[in-house]
């Protein structure tokens, strides 16, 4: 067998397994979370389904399957069935590059059966610009829908998907500068070069990293493109059944894709810590999947502490406060870069930056809090678009009409005095 179709085959192999692998973790990440937000909140979670609840994913496929497929009447009936195969797509191909270990025969000896689907040099600039394209099949699916609540869920995603990728984009320029590649195995192996995850050279970046690529995937509290206080279920409105659960595949394996680049990136990829030392490369997958493990229980967790927050302090936070900080990292990292300053100077100036918010944060919270009247209520000011209703004590039926009767004669006198006023301002025209 040549080595181009043993290549091939080793390629298409690897891409069939990680497909599974990624359709299974989703199918068990929907129960877990389930399982974890329910644990928070003092609840038992699905447990009927087979022992301790294991089979529940098939019961919510088999039940996706057999329900009925909706297409609503003023649907763009083939872009409305195309959507959410683009966002799965697109979720499937961007994992293409990442690593789940090292070479099997040593950093400069490829493997056909190496743990990752290809290697290329430009790795991280392909899974950017791939995941850029997920936007279409949220776009897509609202505008296609025929209903404004879903337009109005997908046009939420769109401002919200490119506001963030710019603050993604700019939080990991730091890593590339010090590692001075793109590829993803090659990150990893400058981190072992150093002897340590990049995580202490770029704080800053990786935090940034992690509260912009918590708004890319759309999840809580940056979940307003299906707000459905707001807009029913926002861009999934009008879907239902196996075209529903498509979406929400790909927004579980996004997290997933995610929280891989990060553990690529910031954390050592596959390795307990990045040192050139069997003992601590370890076997691929183990490290690398605890560490993955990890960041999606912190995407649960925050799901189930945090209240989603409004637009506008979405859009707030990604120009004014993400993408200002992300500029100053790369601006600095660049120049220690260049004179070639040790990886603890970027790293204790992303620390610093970080005490200072956190000052400033608790500075500010600490005036607020003393600024609030104590032991008196505080008065709610709601803006003029919002009208409050005050509901009464109930009472007899006598009182209830008795009340009915005082609001009309309430009604009339106004709608008197209003005539009367309208009476008087005719008089002093007809004299005038």
């Amino acid at each position: 067998m040549s080595d181009t179709i043993l290549y091939i085959l080793a390629t298409v192999v690897k891409s069939a397994i990680i497909i599974f692998g990624l359709l299974t973790a989703f199918a068990y990440l929907t129960l877990i979370e389930r399982r974890v937000v329910a644990f928070m909140q003092t609840r038992w979670g699905p447990n009927r389904v087979g022992p301790f609840g294991l089979l529940q994913p098939l019961a919510d496929a088999l039940k996706m399957v057999f329900k009925e497929q909706i297409i609503p009447t003023k649907a763009r009936v083939l872009v409305y069935l195309i959507a959410p195969l683009i966002s799965i797509v697109v979720a499937l191909s961007a994992f293409a590059v990442v690593p789940l270990g090292g070479r099997w025969l040593g950093w400069n000896t490829p493997s056909p059966w190496d743990p990752f689907i290809a290697d290329i040099n430009v790795g991280l600039l392909y899974i950017f610009a791939i995941s850029s394209l997920a936007v279409y099949g949220i776009v897509l699916g609202g505008w296609s829908s025929g209903n404004k609540y879903s337009l109005l869920g997908s046009l939420r995603s769109a401002a919200q998907m490119v506001s963030y990728e710019v603050s993604l984009s700019l939080a990991i320029m730091g890593v590339l500068m010090l590692s001075g590649t793109l590829s993803m195995v090659g990150i990893v192996k400058a981190q072992v070069d150093l002897g340590l995850p990049y995580i202490l050279a770029q704080p800053l970046g990786f935090v940034l990293y992690c509260t912009a690529a918590v708004a890319e995937v759309n999840r809580a509290p940056f979940d307003l493109p299906e707000a459905e206080q707001e807009l029913v279920a926002g861009y999934l409105t009008e879907y239902s059944g196996l075209r529903w659960s498509l979406y929400q595949m790909a927004e579980y394996i996004n997290m997933i894709t995610v929280s891989s680049i990060a553990v690529t990136l910031f954390l050592g990829g596959w390795t307990l810590w990045p040192v050139d030392n069997p003992a601590f490369l370890g076997w691929p997958f183990i490290w690398y999947l605890i560490k993955i493990a990890i960041a999606l229980f912190i995407f649960m967790w925050l799901r189930a502490t945090l209240p989603r927050i409004r637009y506008d302090q979405l859009m707030k936070v990604g120009w004014r406060i993400l993408l200002p900080l992300a500029v100053l990292n790369m601006l600095f990292t660049a120049v220690a870069v260049s004179l070639g300053w040790a990886w603890w100077a970027t790293g204790t100036f992303g620390l610093g930056v970080l005490l200072l918010i956190a000052g400033v944060w608790a500075v500010r919270r600490a005036r607020e809090q003393g600024e609030r009247p104590r032991g008196a209520a505080e008065k709610l000011v709601m803006p003029p678009s919002v009208k409050l209703v005050h509901f009464g004590a109930v009472g007899t039926a006598s009182q209830v009409a008795q009340a009915e009767a005082s609001e009309e004669d309430e009604d009339a006198d106004e709608g008197s005095e209003v005539a009367t006023g309208a009476d008087k301002t005719t008089r002093v025209g007809a004299g005038s």
